[in-house]
Parts: C-alpha cells; sequence; structure tokens
C-alpha cells in the first residue's frame, strides 16, 4: 500500500511576521510522526508538503492508494485550504479526515458556533462582531472571552480576552478587529472543567475513546489555555497545564458521550475527530470547539494520545485505523 503524507508549510506571512510562528511549525512534524507510524504497518510512504505557491503542482503529484490529510491552513490562509480540497475532489482522491464543508467549518469558530446552535448542540451564549459597532447583548452573563474567528491554537487568547463588562468588552473587541483584522466574537466564560474527546470510527462504528481533562497546574486568575501557556517559553504561565485521563462521574459521560456523538454526525465527521468541551460552574458540559482534522501526534501531552493510550493502543494502531476507516469509502 502507498500512502502521501500531505502537510503545509507555514505561510509567507509567518516569514516576514513570526508572531505565532511556534503554533505552525509543528505540522511537519506531526507528519514525520504519521508516516513512521504508517511504515511500521508495511506501508509505503511519501511526505507531500505544499506551500500556498505549490497547490496546483502538488495535488497533481499525489498518487498511491490514499492520502493521509494533515492540512492546518486557517485563519486569512483558510482560503489555501479550500483550493487544495477542491482540486483533490476534482481528482476523485481518497483522502483522511474532514471534507472541504467540515474543514471550513471548524475553521471558522463563528460559523461553528451558529452551526451548533441551529443543530440544538449545546455551546456557550455568544455573538459575532464584525465593526465593532455591534450592539451587544444585554443578556451576557459576564465574565465573557472574546476570540478570534478564524484562527487556531489559542492564538489571540491571553488573560486579556476574559473580560467583566460592557464597556470592557467594547474595547477588547475594538483591539481584536485591529489587530487579526478578521471578525471576533465573544462568548460566556465557562469556569468548569475542561474535556478533549476524541472520536474515532472502527469497524464501521463510532467510538468515544475515554475522555482527557486539562488539568491547570499553576495558580492563575484565569485557568484556561492562552497562547502563552501554550506557545511562549519566556511567559510566567507557560506549561501552565497538563493532560490527564479524565476522572468522570457516570452522570457527566454519559452527556459528553451522547452530545459528542451528536455532534459527529450530525456535522457529517469521519474517521475520527476531537471535540473540546468545558463545563459550566454547575457541571453543565457545552462544546468550546469542534476539531474534524485535528493535529496528530504521539505526545504525552495530547488528549488524543491520553485516551488512545487508555485503550492500550499505539500511535501507529490509531492512526492505522484512520486509515482503515478512509479506506472503506467510495472516492468523491
Amino acid at each position: 500500500m502507498k500512502i502521501s503524507v500531505l502537510y503545509n508549510k507555514p505561510t509567507e506571512r509567518f516569514a516576514e511576521h513570526a508572531a505565532h510562528w511556534e503554533a505552525e511549525e509543528d505540522t511537519e512534524e506531526s507528519a514525520q510522526e504519521v508516516a513512521d507510524a504508517l511504515e511500521t504497518k508495511g506501508v509505503q510512504t511519501r511526505l507531500v508538503p505544499i506551500t500556498e505557491h505549490t497547490i496546483d503542482a502538488t495535488v497533481a503529484s499525489l498518487t498511491g492508494d490514499l492520502v493521509f490529510n494533515l492540512i492546518e491552513w486557517t485563519g486569512i490562509d483558510t482560503k489555501y485550504a479550500m483550493q487544495t480540497f477542491d482540486l483533490m475532489d476534482a481528482k476523485h482522491l481518497r483522502y483522511t479526515g474532514a471534507t472541504k464543508d467540515n474543514y471550513l467549518l471548524t475553521c471558522d469558530k463563528s460559523l461553528m458556533k451558529k452551526r451548533l446552535e441551529e443543530l440544538r448542540l449545546p455551546t456557550a451564549r455568544w455573538q459575532l462582531y464584525i465593526s465593532g459597532d455591534e450592539p451587544i447583548r444585554t443578556d451576557f452573563h459576564y465574565p465573557v472571552i472574546v476570540k478570534v474567528s478564524s484562527e487556531h491554537s489559542s492564538v489571540g487568547l491571553s488573560k486579556e480576552a476574559v473580560v467583566e463588562n460592557e464597556e470592557a468588552l467594547r474595547d477588547r473587541i475594538r483591539k481584536c478587529l485591529l489587530q487579526y483584522k478578521q471578525p471576533v466574537y465573544a462568548e460566556e466564560f465557562l469556569s468548569g472543567r475542561e474535556f478533549q474527546v476524541t472520536l474515532l470510527e472502527m469497524n464501521q462504528k463510532l467510538f468515544m475513546l475515554p475522555p482527557s481533562e486539562i488539568i491547570f497546574t499553576k495558580t492563575t486568575d484565569v485557568p484556561f489555555l492562552t497562547y502563552e501557556s501554550r506557545w511562549d517559553m519566556t511567559h510566567p504561565d507557560y506549561n501552565n497545564s497538563n493532560v490527564t485521563l479524565a476522572a468522570i462521574e457516570p452522570k457527566l459521560a454519559l452527556m459528553v458521550e451522547s452530545m459528542s456523538r451528536a455532534a459527529f454526525r450530525s456535522l457529517g465527521f469521519r474517521d475520527y475527530a476531537r471535540f473540546d468541551i468545558r463545563c459550566s460552574s454547575d457541571s453543565t458540559p457545552y462544546f468550546l470547539e469542534v476539531n474534524s482534522n485535528p493535529g496528530l501526534g504521539d505526545d504525552p501531552e495530547y488528549g488524543m494520545t491520553v485516551s488512545y493510550k487508555a485503550i492500550c493502543m499505539s500511535f501507529a494502531d490509531f492512526v492505522w485505523k484512520i486509515v482503515e476507516s478512509a479506506l472503506r469509502r467510495r472516492t468523491v
């Protein structure tokens, strides 16, 4: 069997402006890990990097039985991912994970929030801001948190993103619109436990792996994953959390599994997905994000890794299950 492992290189904007480079450069490492894992299963792999300037030529060069798709272009670079999906679909390539529509939905968090509401799937009360002059909804329960609609890896999230009143919210919205030049949204801040839930299609059935939980290990006034805590080794909050297997009571576990399965099926996800779920102060779970093409790696700090190891599955086993699921599908 021959599999092409497709991954994107950071776009030129990151070379010109180094901010957030750390969140972009791990894609190549992930691709190498996936390729190595597949080779232990007897697969002949080829690493295929793609840039915004080589999309046509790269997709034209894709051959083999399957494309393992690790593209992570988001934000203003999402258009390059859309172009890649269009070309792969036109060529009738079989590829893992997200469809174009899946990917677009989870790249734009405001679209994701709207879709979750339409499907009556639980997500915190929220509002989108495009100009910064929109009337702020009066039924917000503060604090609320301001997020950039089309970024990933906690880009735009700092302690200052959590605000306590309408005046501070308006100020934060305008600062983010100016800095990131894309829509932002605010949602009520959830102060409870945070889980990462992995769903995997195996043997034509959908399984929820044992959920992982983010545990905050440093004293902080706002316990959530900021960009600095994840990527900036010079920041006091860096490495202020770890991921562990969740000790979750049966009632909450049932709620988390039910909503995750409903989201996977209703959104038309394929092969695997990760759901970021956070609870309110009364332990009611809500979706923070849904990830149709989440990053992969055998890293003990990945919730997905904690989950598949909890059922004695290796990284190679996990990746192979994704391959098996994708190979069962017809091409488009």
